[in-house]
């Protein structure tokens, strides 16, 4: 019994081995080319497939069609930047930078707590950069000298032994860290927009009204124009002027365009698109005709509003309209774009008592109304659409993104990070004379940046040289 208890324990060399391997795994630079290959990849696809929160179902029926835009929602290609395996990659990304970070933090304090240590001057000539002075006299205190232009560049300076220890900006290793640490605090405020944000496509008509996420206030829709390129009738950019409102009081007023958003409240609001609101407020005339042919007149109705049919006690019901009227291989109707190529209405015709007595499509092209008189030949009533109307809307996209100032914290890490690295570089230098010989040993490193050092140190040593041997 206990041989084999102790058979189906782990024993702690197994787990510090596999504690060990996935060290390794989560601080190896080939698992952040990948990932880093795969983030691109996604990114990509991306812009090849319109985002969901940008663009609207019959948008993406139009350009791809009903079955290829099933295959795109399935792979989640329109949200893609928030689809589950992005955010699993970004996920194991985190997790490797994180590593990456502490081991190389780990490095940089232990870097940070070495000394500059007495060298002999043989060992000065294996340094970078190094020199030797002859012949000088001791009456010319060089050690002073070197130490007063040393302080003079900003290095700290301390003697030991005889010897002067310089250096400055040691500090600088810890700037490419400063660097991971700012791509992980992007990650974290782009995985908070994805998972907690709100993004949605905001259809609105001149002088309504609409909540922002979170309900804090309203956005009204002043007005909305397109501007076109001079004498042509392409549209150069969209406009909408919006009023935000705060329990009733006008905040303030601001003109957006496709790349001028307007903010309030941790909330961007993009102008993105401009048209005809076919789907959700169109108006429609309506001819009806009895089965025997006799005209019961025409009628205009907006949608989802009931219109008596005269003294008949029947009343008119426009329950959908599709400007671009199509058949699904399931037979469901879809409309597969937003312009008037083959217009259709969803009519129902009610009883005084709300019963449902007749319901059917009513085209405005003949071959189509011909078909439907063909298929349903029996039916007590005939419905011809005849005219169709619809408000301009502006589309205005919403962004919710509770990781921006995050994602900004981030981006500035990394900017300082870079900039340390790129403009400072820790520097030591050694001097030390040698009086019995009569000799200036000068020597120095630099951690990168190797050629700028070369000539700060030239000119150092220059100035550290009595005047008769410079």
């Amino acid at each position: 019994m206990s041989s084999q208890a102790q058979s189906s324990t782990p024993s702690p060399g197994l787990m510090g081995k596999i504690g060990s391997d996935l060290w390794k795994f989560f601080t190896s630079i080939r698992l952040a080319i990948v990932l880093i290959a795969l983030i691109a990849l996604v990114g990509l696809i991306g812009t090849f497939f319109p985002q969901a929160d940008k663009t609207r179902s019959v948008d993406y029926i139009e350009q791809y069609g009903l079955e290829t835009y099933r295959l795109i929602q399935t792979f989640q290609l329109d949200t893609i930047f928030s689809s589950t395996y992005f955010l699993f990659i970004l996920s194991v990304f985190f997790v490797n930078m994180g590593a990456c970070t502490i081991k190389r933090l780990k490095a940089s304090f232990r870097y940070s707590k070495l000394k500059q240590t007495v060298m002999p001057p043989q060992a000065f000539e294996r340094m970078a950069v190094s020199e030797t002075v002859e012949n000088i006299s001791a009456e010319n205190n060089l050690l002073d000298t070197a130490r007063s232009t040393l302080r003079k560049k900003h290095y700290h300076v301390q003697e030991v032994k005889g010897q002067l220890l310089a250096e400055k900006f040691r500090w600088e290793r810890f700037g490419i860290d400063v660097f991971h640490i700012g791509i992980m605090v992007l990650l974290v405020g782009g995985m908070m927009t994805f998972v907690l944000g709100d993004r949605y496509f905001q259809v609105a008509h001149e002088g309504e009204e609409f909540v922002a996420p979170g309900g804090d206030f309203s956005v009204r829709v002043d007005k909305f124009w397109s501007e076109n390129y001079a004498e042509t009738e392409r549209v150069m950019d969209w406009h909408t002027t919006l009023t935000v409102l705060e329990e009733g009081q006008e905040i303030k007023t601001e003109t957006v365009q496709v790349n001028v958003p307007m903010y309030h409240k941790g909330i961007h609001f993009f102008q993105s698109s401009f048209g005809q609101d076919w789907e959700e407020a169109a108006e429609v005339k309506v001819r009806i005709e009895s089965a025997d042919g006799t005209n019961l007149g025409e009628y205009q109705a907006a949608l989802n509003e009931n219109v008596p049919l005269g003294d008949t006690g029947l009343r008119l019901n426009v329950f959908a309209f599709l400007p671009d009227w199509a058949l699904t291989e399931n037979q469901v109707a879809y409309s597969r774009s937003q312009k008037l190529n083959n217009p259709g209405a969803f009519l129902r015709i009610y009883d005084e008592d709300d019963q449902l007595v007749h319901q059917n499509w009513a085209f405005s092209q003949p071959n189509m109304q011909l078909l439907q008189d063909t298929v349903s030949p029996e039916r007590p009533f005939r419905l011809y659409l005849i005219g169709m109307n619809a408000p301009e809307f502006t589309g205005i996209q919403v962004n919710y993104d509770p990781g921006y100032n995050v994602a900004i914290a981030g981006f500035v890490l990394m900017m300082a990070g870079i900039l340390v690295h790129l403009y400072f570089t820790h520097k030591q230098i050694w001097v030390f004379v040698d009086t019995a010989e009569q000799k200036l040993y000068v020597g120095g490193k630099a951690r990168h940046h190797s050629k700028g050092f070369e000539t700060e140190f030239e000119q150092l040593v220059k100035q550290f040289k009595p005047a008769e041997t410079s």
